[in-house]
C-alpha cells in the first residue's frame, strides 16, 4: 500500500496510513522565461524556508535551512543582482526566539 504520510501496523496486523496534507498550491503555469524562472525558483525556496522555520526539531531546521541557503546561493543571478539579506530571515528569527 502506498502511503503519502506515516504508516503503522496495528496489533491486529492491519496497516494504516495517516496522510500528510500539503497547504501550498504549487501552480506552475507556462514557462515564464529565464528571468521568470529565476524569480519563481527563489520564491519556491523562500516558501520552503518559511515552512522549515516552523519545524520544532532544531537540528532538522538547521540542516534544511543550510541546504536551502546553499541552493539559493547556487542560483546564477544576472550580473549586477544579488540576493537580499532578508530573503531567509524567517529561519533566523525563529532560531533567535528560542
Amino acid at each position: 500500500m502506498a502511503c503519502d504520510g506515516i504508516s503503522f501496523t496495528a496489533p491486529d496486523g492491519a496497516t494504516h496510513c495517516i496522510p500528510i496534507y500539503y497547504e501550498v498550491d504549487w501552480k506552475v503555469g507556462p514557462d515564464p522565461g529565464p528571468e521568470g524562472r529565476l524569480f519563481r525558483d527563489l520564491g519556491i525556496l523562500a516558501t520552503v524556508n518559511r515552512g522549515i522555520a516552523k519545524l520544532s526539531d532544531q537540528r532538522l531546521r538547521d540542516t534544511l535551512s543550510q541546504a536551502i541557503v546553499k541552493a539559493a546561493r547556487d542560483i546564477e543571478l544576472p550580473k549586477g543582482m544579488k540576493l537580499g539579506d532578508g530573503l531567509f530571515k524567517e529561519q533566523k528569527a525563529f532560531m533567535a526566539a528560542e
